[in-house]
């Protein structure tokens, strides 16, 4: 009796090691299978899921000992039933995987930083010792393989002028446009696209006749037409025009549809948003769908990610920024509470709230904001009396 008690013992000692290697086993699967970035959102779900499926497929293993029978048939096919729910849980990871493993044979990355800076003084010694076309390949080349900035597309532009590429000049020129963070920038783009002009005559065309709308993604200069030079300018934020395009001394120009302000073609040509023409429904499949449904678990559960917040934050104000730049405070007002929510520790969004909040409600809903901004971040004391000064009731 103590005998068969005995093996009683030991085999539910195994079960209980058995299942317990199982759990672990499904949660190194889960946490290897889920390290990619593009992945992290089906970790909550894949580590609980995969060890309880990693123990159901222990328990539903068929004996290996007696004649099989009935039972084993039952415990194959809920075996067959929790491998299949396993392989499509791990579905998305395995595609992606497979598809990353597949791209990086193919085309292997070079990991070069795309943030890095850009070094431009030895390319500007180069300039110094007149090695223009020299100084302009090693420009090139690192454009290639950096992020462009608006000080290096600028010196790239100068330097094909220089070797007499006027037209790559003007391409450059252009593509500066969209990296312009000021006025005063777009300000020098269009003076240096304007000294080109005697360089690029073409006969002029007769303009299109009738009003379009346009969409642009990045803000644009325009002048007042029908002024004498130095022409007044204004700027307007990225959206959609109703323009009609003009000759302005012979050159295509488009202007805002009944008023006089305008600017060349080719710039507003130049930040026209790609997502203008209208695109396809995008359809998801299968594993797109599953992914879809790991990471609305994990949303549920966690919340959104700290960088996919603070991108919906920066979308949110830099929305803010265009109404704030109108002069619209009660606009901008419920997109800086947003964003605020999003990233709590911007201190450029909480001191835009505050003064949207003093511009539009008065002292105490300042107040009463900015008590609240104080609360949800450690701000530095200069920060904290910057805030505090909008709290101050107006003279």
């Amino acid at each position: 009796m103590q005998k068969y008690g005995g093996r009683l013992t030991l085999a539910a000692l195994h079960s209980t090691l058995s299942y317990i290697l199982a759990a672990g086993l499904g949660v190194l699967i889960a946490y290897f299978m889920s390290r990619a970035p593009e992945l992290r959102a089906l970790r909550l779900s894949q580590f609980i899921f995969i060890p309880c499926a990693m123990v159901a497929l222990v328990y539903f293993l068929p004996d290996s000992g007696g004649a099989p029978g009935l039972g084993d048939i039952g415990a194959f096919m809920g075996f067959l039933v929790v491998l299949g729910f396993l392989v499509i849980l791990l579905s998305p990871n395995i595609a992606h995987l497979c598809g990353a493993g597949l791209f990086r044979f193919l085309d292997p990355q070079d990991w070069t930083c795309a943030e890095e800076e850009i070094a431009l003084r030895p390319i500007r010694k180069l300039i110094d010792k007149d090695h223009f076309h020299q100084a302009l390949s090693d420009l090139e080349k690192i454009l290639k393989t950096h992020r462009p900035t608006y000080e290096a597309l600028l010196l790239k532009a100068k330097l094909l002028h220089q070797c007499g590429r006027i037209d790559d000049t003007a391409a450059a020129l252009l593509s500066l446009i969209a990296l312009c963070q000021t006025i005063p920038q777009q300000l020098t783009v269009m003076e240096l696209l304007a000294s080109l002009d005697e360089y690029r005559r073409e006969p002029p065309a007769p303009p299109a006749p009738g009003i379009r709308r346009v969409k642009i993604h990045h803000e644009l200069v325009l002048f007042q037409m029908s002024a004498e030079p130095p022409a007044p300018h204004k700027e307007i934020p990225p959206g959609a025009y109703d323009v009609e395009e003009v000759l302005h001394h012979d050159r295509r120009w488009l202007k805002l549809a009944g008023e006089d302000w305008g600017n060349a073609g080719m710039c507003w040509e130049a930040i026209l948003d790609p997502r203008q023409t209208a695109a396809a429904p995008q359809k998801f499949g299968f594993v797109r769908r599953i992914a879809r449904a790991h990471e609305a678990i994990s949303h549920a559960v966690k919340g959104k990610p700290f960088m996919r917040q603070q991108a919906e934050a920066q979308r949110l104000f830099k929305e803010a920024s265009q109404w704030i730049r109108q002069d619209d405070w009660p606009r901008a007002l419920p997109l800086l509470q947003q964003a605020s929510a999003c990233d709590p520790d911007r201190y450029e969004i909480a001191y835009r709230l505050v003064q949207a909040a003093r511009r539009t409600g008065g002292n105490d809903a300042a107040a009463r904001i900015a008590a609240q901004v104080l609360e949800q971040s450690q701000w530095t004391e200069s920060e904290e009396q910057m805030i505090r000064e909008l709290m101050r009731p107006a003279d």
